[in-house]
């Protein structure tokens, strides 16, 4: 797959699709007007709020927020990468991708990785398979023959009869050297095999590819788990096992579980819960909670309640909050893991659990109070101060459900409780979280949108906003932008929103243009040009606003500062006065 698609390729595959034609075939759409209409694919809804625009050849939904063009629908749908959108489009539509000569040699090397792997992992099945003794001890685990075959359970043998299998089985001790799956012996030539006389599980990718494996011990020895090194094509912290498994029950449910380890993944897909993943161990990465935010919002955590695994939750949670996802806490008994708690009590008992699964707002709550021989003020404000990063993370409506639940646990007057945020908050965000502040930024925000809905309708309005130099005064970075970009288009030739999409690439960026281009809030409008000038003449007050405030400020917190500074500070509060009365 190409990490790199040249512009005038994209540009060539988008003129062969029609997007009506393609997302119907995931989705029923229905003629309204101009557009077709729909019920999201991406949430649930009653009324059909998912428009799809033949003309502009985009889809933007007034309901969730999600849109774009169709490489856009595509990544969110099949959950894959603009390149690979590309790709997919490109083959429907009969147009060839070439892998460019830079990524050519990477290419062939991960084709070559990925067939020894395929490869060896057979070679410990038929290893598996011949063994009674690894077959009883899995089938005492509770695992069927069905389940180890679905996930192509191995087992590897000592090292010397693993490299004498391979070379009958015509797996080059070149390719079992670039894999990492032999090493250098220390102190002595030759070579050992790294999986020796453990139970292997082959780790796949999203795209169902052996990237790499890990071994288990049968008795008490240690390490328990090996993995295999770092590669071309496996890296551990960006790699969730069993997604390749579960991706479509994960899409379904809209809800993911997240256990720690290969086993419990196994046991809960026989137990007929599909939609489950494993970090592969308890440190979570950014990447992975990236992978874990672009199947769903929802993840349940299911690790072990020993101290590595409450530790291991905590240590989620800001990766998981960064990336805005709703995370519920299982709790599993103390010392067992899913795995343990299926075939010792059934899947009854572990979902009765999922059922009962607390928020982690009120897993940290009870953890902070535990902790804490006696509720205080004193305690009670060290409480709130540990809660606080996860008040101000929360969406407003459930925010408002957790100061109440707060001040019931700990038996506060709400409105004191609020003012106490409100402190904390001041200290947090400072000057520019008082109320009048964010009023004017909320009319900045929705003037910075509407004048950009102008530009990606009128080109004359993108002539204007380029000459009055305005796009400095945005505050909103992705406005900025997209702003920068539609002018750069405009000067490069023809402006399309969707091509904009493609040179922008990013969600956050496809999603803003296909709302400013669908909707019809300014369209009736007659004179856009002047409402366009007006937005403008706003944006330049609003910031010279800001700067008023920003340098009383400075005078407020530097009084013991030099005279010679608060004076020149005090000229420019002057200026910028004189210019607020001159504009008002």
């Amino acid at each position: 797959m190409p990490s790199f698609i040249s512009q005038e390729l994209i540009e060539r595959v988008s003129n062969h699709f029609d997007i009506v034609e393609i997302i119907s075939q995931y989705t029923p759409l229905k003629k309204a007007g101009r557009n077709y209409k729909a019920l999201c694919p991406f949430h649930e809804e009653k009324t059909p709020s998912f428009v799809v625009s033949p003309e502009k050849q985009l889809f933007h939904c007034f309901g969730c927020g999600v849109g774009g063009n169709l490489f856009t629908f595509l990544m969110k749908w099949e959950k894959i990468t603009f390149p690979e959108a590309v790709k997919m489009v490109a083959e429907k539509v009969g147009i060839s991708i070439p892998i460019l000569d830079t990524e050519n040699k990477k290419g062939v090397r991960s084709q070559e990785f990925y067939h020894t792997n395929e490869l060896v992992a057979r070679l410990f099945q038929e290893i598996l398979e011949k063994d009674r003794a690894i077959q009883d001890y899995l089938r005492k685990r509770g695992f069927t023959q069905e389940v180890i075959r679905e996930f192509g359970l191995g087992y590897a043998p000592p090292s010397g009869d693993f490299l004498k299998l391979a070379h009958q089985k015509e797996i080059s001790l070149k390719n079992l050297k670039q894999s990492n799956l032999v090493v250098t012996s220390q102190g002595k030539e030759g070579w050992y095999a790294w999986f020796r006389s453990r139970l292997i599980f082959p780790i796949f990718n999203a795209e169902e590819r052996i990237c790499g494996f890990a071994g288990r011990v049968l008795d008490n020895s240690l390490p328990k788990y090996v993995n295999s090194s770092q590669s071309l094509i496996f890296d551990k912290g960006k790699i969730l096992y069993g997604l390749n498994f579960s991706k479509e029950a994960i899409r379904k449910k809209e809800e993911m579980i997240l256990v720690e380890g290969y086993t419990d993944v196994i046991a809960l897909h026989q137990a007929g819960i599909e939609n489950v993943v494993a970090s592969m161990g308890t440190s979570l990465t950014p990447s992975q909670a990236g992978l874990i935010k672009r199947y769903s919002d929802r993840v349940f955590i299911a690790y072990d309640q020993d101290k590595a695994g409450i530790a291991a939750t905590l240590r989620s949670f800001d990766l998981l909050m960064n990336a805005d996802l709703q995370m519920d806490i299982i709790n599993m008994p103390q010392g067992m893991d899913p795995e343990e708690l299926v075939r010792k009590e059934g899947i009854d008992s572990f979902l009765e659990r999922k059922k009962r699964a607390i928020s982690y707002f009120d897993y940290r709550l009870d953890m902070a109070i535990s902790d804490r021989s006696s509720l205080a003020r004193r305690e009670k404000g060290d409480i709130v101060a540990i809660l606080f990063s996860i008040l101000e993370k929360t969406k407003l409506e459930r925010r408002q459900e957790m100061i109440r639940k707060l001040s019931q646990r700990l038996d506060l007057d709400e409105e004191s409780l609020r003012a106490e945020l409100s402190k904390l908050r001041g200290k947090e965000r400072g000057f520019f979280s008082r109320r009048e502040f964010l009023e004017i930024e909320d009319k900045q925000m929705s003037t910075e949108k509407a004048l950009l809905q102008l530009m990606l309708n009128e080109k004359a309005i993108i002539k204007i906003v380029k000459e009055s130099e305005c796009i400095d005064n945005f505050i909103d970075s992705s406005h900025r932008k997209i702003a920068e970009e539609i002018i750069a288009s405009l000067e490069e030739g023809e402006i399309s929103s969707s091509r904009l999409i493609n040179r922008l690439g990013e969600e956050k960026f496809s999603s803003l243009i296909s709302s400013f281009s669908l909707s019809e809030e300014l369209s009736q409008k007659e004179d856009k040009e002047q409402v366009a000038i007006d937005f403008i003449n706003y944006l330049q007050k609003n910031k010279k606003r800001r700067r008023f405030s920003e340098v009383r400020k400075k005078i407020k917190e530097s009084e013991e500062e030099e005279g010679e500074k608060i004076d020149k500070w005090l000229y420019e509060t002057i200026e910028l006065n004189q210019f607020r009365k001159s504009k008002s």
